[in-house]
C-alpha cells in the first residue's frame, strides 16, 4: 500500500478549478506547497502538467543476476524503472508494454475530445510515479433538481507497477463534499480499459462508442441523486440500516463490539449534523451520503487515502461497497432504486 506524504500530495497532484470546487483539497498545506502553488483557480494548463509530473519516463532496464564472478543476464525479464529517479516500478516479462503518461493520459486523452470546453481538472502522481491520473471537465458545476451540485468529468488513469491496466470512466463528484461517484452505480456503464501488453493501442472510434458523451454521462447521474433524494427516510428507518450496514452480534468480541459501536456512533453524528450530509438527512441520498463520505475521507489512514480512494474507483471495489449500501436502503424503504 502507498504510504503518500502530505509533501508528496502537495507537489505531486495539481488541482483546478478551485473556484468551481469552493474548497481546497483535504490535503493542501500551504507550509508543504513547492515554488509554485499546485491549487489552480481554473483549468490545468497542459504545458504544467507535463513540466511538473510528467517531464519523465518509464524505461526499461536488464536485470542480472551473479553467478559465480560473473552477472548473467535474466532472460525474458527487465525492470521498469523511472527515469530520473531511478526508482524500479515492477519486475516484468518484457511483453509488458509501457503506457507512457504522456501519450496515454494527455495525447490520446486529447484525442478522444476535440472540445475546447473540455479542460483538465485534476492530475497527479501516486506510488512514487508508480500510478498516475487525469480528469477532463467542463468549466461550470451541474446542479440538479434537488439541489445537490455535481461535476462530472472523464477519469483517464494508468500506471507503471503493474497495479492497473490504463483506464477510461465517467465520474461525478460531489461539490459540498469531493466525494467521487461511478456513474456505473446508476446501471452497467463501462470502462475503456488498455492492459500493458504488445498488442494495446488505443481504438478511439471503440473509446468513443464504449463512453459516449460527457454531457450525457452527468445528466444521468443528476437525475440518479435526485432519485435518491426523493426517497424518503425515517429515523427509525435509519437506525435499521446502520443496524444492517454495521453488524455486531452476540459472538462478537469485546474489542470488535466496542469498535462497531463507535462507528455507529460516528455514522449517527455525521446524519444529523455533518454539513455534508445532514442537508440530506431524511432522504435516501442523505444515508448514502454518510456512508460513502465515511469511507472516502474518514475511515483507513490519512496517508493512504488517495491512493485508496483512486485504487477502490478504478478496482470497482468502492462501487461494490456503494450498491451494498443501497441495496440495503431499498430493503428497508422498501423503494427500488435499481429498478429491478
Amino acid at each position: 500500500m502507498s504510504k503518500e506524504t502530505l509533501k508528496w500530495l502537495n507537489t505531486s497532484i495539481l488541482y483546478g478549478f478551485k473556484e468551481k470546487r469552493r474548497r481546497d483539497p483535504w490535503w493542501y498545506r500551504e507550509g508543504l506547497q513547492g515554488r509554485e502553488s499546485s491549487i489552480y483557480p481554473g483549468p490545468i494548463p497542459r504545458e504544467d502538467v507535463i513540466r511538473r509530473l510528467f517531464s519523465w519516463e518509464a524505461i526499461p532496464q536488464p536485470l542480472f543476476v551473479r553467478q559465480g564472478d560473473q552477472f548473467v543476464e535474466v532472460p525474458g525479464r527487465h525492470a521498469i524503472t523511472h527515469s530520473e529517479t531511478g526508482k524500479v516500478f515492477v519486475v516484468a516479462s518484457k511483453q509488458y508494454a509501457i503506457h507512457q503518461y504522456k501519450d496515454w493520459l494527455l495525447k490520446q486523452v486529447n484525442d478522444i475530445f476535440d472540445d475546447d470546453e473540455l479542460q483538465i481538472g485534476t492530475a497527479g502522481l501516486l506510488r512514487g510515479g508508480g500510478q498516475a491520473f487525469v480528469s477532463i471537465e467542463r468549466p461550470d458545476n451541474i446542479t440538479s433538481r434537488s439541489g445537490i451540485e455535481l461535476r462530472p468529468h472523464f477519469l483517464a488513469t494508468s500506471s507503471h507497477d503493474h497495479k492497473i491496466a490504463t483506464t477510461y470512466k465517467f465520474v461525478s463528484t460531489i461539490v459540498v463534499c469531493d466525494n467521487t461517484l461511478d456513474l456505473a452505480l446508476k446501471e452497467n456503464a463501462v470502462a475503456y480499459k488498455a492492459r500493458h501488453t504488445k498488442n494495446s493501442f488505443m481504438r478511439l472510434e471503440t473509446v468513443r462508442d464504449r463512453l459516449d458523451l460527457l454531457i450525457a454521462g452527468g445528466n444521468e447521474m443528476i437525475d440518479f441523486v435526485d432519485t435518491l433524494a426523493d426517497i424518503a427516510v425515517s429515523d427509525a428507518q435509519w437506525d435499521q440500516i446502520v443496524e444492517q450496514l454495521v453488524i455486531v452480534t452476540e459472538k462478537s468480541e469485546p474489542k470488535v463490539r466496542a469498535r462497531m459501536e463507535n462507528k455507529k456512533d460516528v455514522f449517527n453524528e455525521m446524519w444529523t449534523s455533518d454539513y455534508r450530509c445532514a442537508p440530506w438527512r431524511g432522504s435516501a441520498f442523505g444515508v448514502f451520503q454518510v456512508f460513502n463520505t465515511h469511507r472516502q475521507h474518514t475511515a483507513g489512514k490519512e496517508d493512504s487515502r488517495l491512493d485508496r480512494n483512486m485504487r477502490n474507483l478504478f478496482t470497482a471495489t468502492g462501487l461494490k461497497e456503494d450498491r451494498r449500501i443501497l441495496r440495503v436502503i431499498e430493503d428497508v424503504v422498501k423503494h427500488s432504486i435499481f429498478g429491478s
